[in-house]
Order: C-alpha cells, then structure tokens, then sequence
C-alpha cells in the first residue's frame, strides 16, 4: 500500500507541476514526504538511501503525472477551468493548518517580523500575478538558436527552485517568464520538442538539487523565518489562481463543491500526517 501511495503522490506532485498557481511544494507538504523528496533532491545521501524505495516509486508517479496528465488537464481547463482552479484553490486553503503544525510543532511562536514576511511574501505573489493578468509577460516566441537554448535553461532554473517551495508554483513563474505554453506543448505525448525539453530538463535539475540545498539551510537557520513565508506564499497562491469565470453563475456554484471538497481531502490528508520535533 504505501508504494502504490508514493506513486500517488508523485503523481499529484507531477501534475501540480503543470498548473500554472498549484505549488507542488504544497501537495508535497500536504501529503507529508516534503522532507523526503528535499532531502533527495540536496543529495543528501543518507536520506536518499533512507527512502529509496519510497523515492523510486515517487519518481515513477511524478513522470506520469508530468507527461501522461498533461492533456487532462489542458482538457479539465479547456471545459471546466472554473471548477477546477476552485479545487485546486480548496488543496491549497486546506493544507494552511498542517503547515501551522510543521511551524509550531517545536513551541515557537510567530513575531512581528515573522508577520512581517508573511505578508510581504503574500504581497508579491498577489503583484506577480497582476503583472500576469495585466499580460505583462515576456514572450519566448521570437527568440531562436542558443538565445532560445539559454532562455528555457534559465527560466527551468528558476521554476524549479519555485517548485520545490511551498505555495510557489513553478508553471507560473514560467508564465511569468513567458515559456509556459511552449514548454507544455514541448511535452505533448504526440508531439515531443526536445530543442526545448532538453535545456528546460537541465535547468529543471540544476533547480532542484539547488533549490533544495538553499531550503534545506534555510529551515536549519531561520526555520520560522521560512514558514511565515511559506504562509505568505500560500495565501498569495489563492488571488494568484482564482478562475476568471469567478461570479455569479453556475459554474462558481459548482466550483464551491469542488473548493470545499479539495479542502476536505487536504485538511484530512493533513491531521493524520506527522510533523517534525526535533
């Protein structure tokens, strides 16, 4: 059961990764494996050793969510982007206790400063994501040849060290950057484009196993430091991926069943998942 459970939630992990305002960070911390999968990712040897059956299998989902899902979900956007944005919304919203959990669960209390950056942090998720709504966005379609080769290598970087965060989603800065649309094209089942998955597969990796490090020393040196900013990002995430078909109409009404029973899966998932002490 709990090798058909890492598939799962590299599954989830897999296709968070492709929504543009889902973190996988977050799914990682709802379903309880963050410090796993960090922990292999900063090639720490000793913890990859410690779960390597659990990582493997984790791999295997979070491939298949990545390449196999990534036509349900254009298809889940294309016919219900509402409801699906409010379920994902409701994960999101539903994972904030057990994120408090992991912050307190060494009797530390949040200071002002730590309110400080929760709300800076939460600040600029919400103006990212005015600059994308607002089409500020840069544009990958004009750039050719190894300016092409640098631009999907860097902005894999920077997704992936996203990625790894809780409550930053790595697609969106991708959108941000402007190379969304080309990369989940890229990595269509049908229609693979390696002259863009082979620089963004670098980044990606260089990302995470860096990205990792950098959260790894974090949390070791100003752990609620981190949190507060997790909180921030996680409240931020919720403007950032709220539907544009929001309002007064059947499918918000329908979005609100989907919202509340996200929240109720990462809510639950979360009371019976453990937390650091120590």
């Amino acid at each position: 059961m709990q090798y058909v459970l890492a598939v799962l939630y590299g599954l989830v992990f897999g296709i968070a990764n492709i929504i543009p305002g889902v973190s996988g960070g977050t799914m990682l911390v709802i379903f309880g494996c963050y410090d796993k999968v960090c922990g292999a990712l900063s090639l720490n040897l000793k913890e990859i050793k410690k779960n390597i059956v659990f990582l493997i299998f984790f791999g295997i989902g979070a491939v298949a969510g990545l390449l196999g899902f990534a036509v349900v979900i254009k298809w889940l956007f294309g016919n219900f982007p509402t409801e699906t944005y409010m379920f994902f919304m409701g994960l999101i919203a539903g994972s904030v206790p057990l994120i408090l959990r992991n912050a307190t669960s060494r009797g530390e209390k949040f200071s002002l400063l730590c309110n400080v950056i929760m709300v800076l942090a939460a600040a600029l998720v919400i103006y990212l994501s005015v600059l994308e709504k607002s089409g500020v966005v840069a544009s990958a379609a004009d750039v050719e040849g190894i300016g092409a080769f640098a631009l999907f290598l860097i902005a894999g970087f920077i997704a992936a060290v996203a990625m790894i965060i809780p409550g930053v989603s790595g697609s969106f800065i991708m959108m941000l950057l402007g190379t969304y649309e080309t990369v989940i094209a890229s990595i269509h089942i049908h229609s693979l484009n390696f002259a863009v998955i082979i620089p963004t597969a670098i980044g990606v990796v260089a990302g995470l196993v860096l990205g990792a490090r950098l959260i790894t020393f974090l949390m070791k040196k100003f752990r609620l430091w981190v949190f507060a900013a997790i909180l921030g990002l996680v409240a931020g995430s919720l403007y950032a991926i709220l539907p544009a078909g929001f309002g007064l109409n059947i499918d918000t009404l329908i979005g609100v069943v989907a919202l509340a029973l996200g929240f109720m899966i990462a809510f639950i998932v979360g009371k019976h998942t453990e937390v650091e002490r120590d």
